[in-house]
C-alpha cells in the first residue's frame, strides 16, 4: 500500500511544468470562490450586458481521478472597445448547461501587432 502511494505521488509530481520546478517555488492548490450558473444565461448576459464576443475557445484537459484525462472547454470572451475581459469554463462532471466563471475584468494591455492565423481566417 505504502509503496503504491509513493508511486501515485511520484506519478502526479511528474506532471508539474518543468520551468516550475526550475524556478523553485512553491505550488499549492488554491481555494479561489468563482460563480456559476445557467451557460445560456451566463453566454447572452455577456453579448447583451457587456458587449463581450467570444475570442478564444480551449480544451483543458484534466486528470480526473477514476476517470483519465477529461477536456474541459474554455472560453475567452473580450470587448475591445471597453478593454473587458471574461474567461468561463465549463465544469466537469457536473449536469449539463452550467459554466462558470473564472476571471473577469480590464484588460491592460492587447498586443495589436499580433495577427492571428484560425482555419486560415485572420481575425
Amino acid at each position: 500500500m505504502k509503496k503504491c502511494l509513493i508511486i501515485l505521488l511520484l506519478g502526479l509530481l511528474s506532471f508539474i511544468p518543468t520551468a516550475l520546478a526550475q524556478e523553485n517555488t512553491e505550488v499549492f492548490i488554491s481555494h479561489k470562490p468563482i460563480q456559476c450558473g445557467n451557460q445560456a444565461e451566463i453566454l447572452k448576459d455577456l453579448k447583451g450586458k457587456y458587449g463581450e464576443v467570444p475570442f478564444v475557445l480551449a480544451k483543458e484537459p484534466l486528470l480526473m481521478p477514476n476517470r483519465g484525462i477529461v477536456e474541459v472547454p474554455l472560453m475567452f470572451f473580450i470587448n475591445t472597445e471597453k478593454k473587458t475581459y471574461t474567461i468561463v469554463q465549463m465544469p466537469p462532471l457536473q449536469k449539463e448547461g452550467l459554466a462558470c466563471i473564472l476571471s473577469a475584468g480590464n484588460l491592460e494591455y492587447i498586443n495589436e501587432d499580433i495577427t492571428l492565423k484560425l482555419g486560415g481566417m485572420k481575425l
